[in-house]
């Protein structure tokens, strides 16, 4: 029955995105077709989520501001050595170390960004404010409601004092927030909301755009709010039975990007 199907967080963003989507991978258990494009994709967010999940531990090693640089590039080094054995499930056949000469150039810019503002920060507040700021109450952190009918995988989680979803974006840069990116971080907050059985509402939380080294507030209005349980219950309809039609957004430069072009036109 529709009512006790759970649909996984990440699903709502794909929705955003495309319907039909959701359908070829959720439904027919499609993969994305294979390019060079989308495996150095793959690799480049994997790499830049790691970089910044350790961004905590990587203050907490320093006492010097002067060692920022140097202790930056070393942790980069090491993520392109773990990365393999981390996500040896995820990247499965990908060519890994063909992309990483390119990947380690383009993301130094990053650094040297990511570097400015801790040392910004460390010369602003000091190094245990500055820690106590950007360490996560816990990092990809799996939460389930069956009230909401959703579950997910949360990559950061802040306390100040209230729970503060931070969902992690490696890819283009939107001029604000994508659409799916603002569903999929209120379904978050949503969830703590349950999870805790707290009074009061989670305020906002944040999408970090790993690209320009920036977290962007999304507010959990009620608007946003039903949203996301509209297109919980659009994608619930879509394992009852319900098909999406090709290109159902009419955005021709989505079909262009999107995995499934190839397989969706077929089917």
């Amino acid at each position: 029955m529709g009512y006790k199907m759970m649909v996984q967080v990440s699903s709502l963003n794909q929705y955003s995105f495309c319907p039909r989507a959701v359908y070829l991978s959720k439904i027919l258990k499609l993969k994305p077709e294979f390019s060079l494009e989308r495996s150095r994709g793959l690799i480049s967010h994997i790499i830049r989520r790691e970089l910044s999940i350790r961004q905590s531990k990587l203050l907490g090693k320093i006492r010097d501001v002067n060692d920022l640089n140097s202790t930056l590039l070393g942790e980069l080094d090491r993520i392109l050595e773990d990365a393999p054995h981390i996500y040896r499930g995820l990247l499965g056949e990908v060519e890994y170390n063909r992309y990483i000469p390119e990947l380690r150039s383009e993301i130094l810019h990053e650094i040297e960004a990511m570097r400015d503002r801790l040392r910004f920060m460390i010369e602003e507040i000091g190094f245990e404010h500055a820690l106590n700021i950007i360490t996560p109450w816990r990092v990809e952190y799996t939460v389930r409601s069956k009230k909401l009918r959703l579950s997910g995988r949360i990559d950061k989680i802040m306390r100040n004092p209230s729970y503060i979803p931070v969902e992690i974006k490696t890819s283009s840069v939107p001029d604000g927030i994508w659409a799916g990116d603002r569903l999929q971080t209120c379904a978050y907050a949503m969830l703590l909301e349950d999870k805790f059985n707290l009074k009061e509402p989670i305020p906002f939380g944040f999408v970090e755009y790993t690209r320009v080294q920036e977290k962007r507030p999304v507010m959990t209005t009620e608007q946003l709010r039903r949203k996301v349980l509209e297109t919980r219950d659009e994608i619930i309809d879509i394992f009852n039975g319900d098909i999406p039609e090709i290109c159902p957004h009419g955005n021709g430069k989505k079909c262009q990007s999107c995995g499934y072009k190839g397989q969706c036109y077929d089917i």
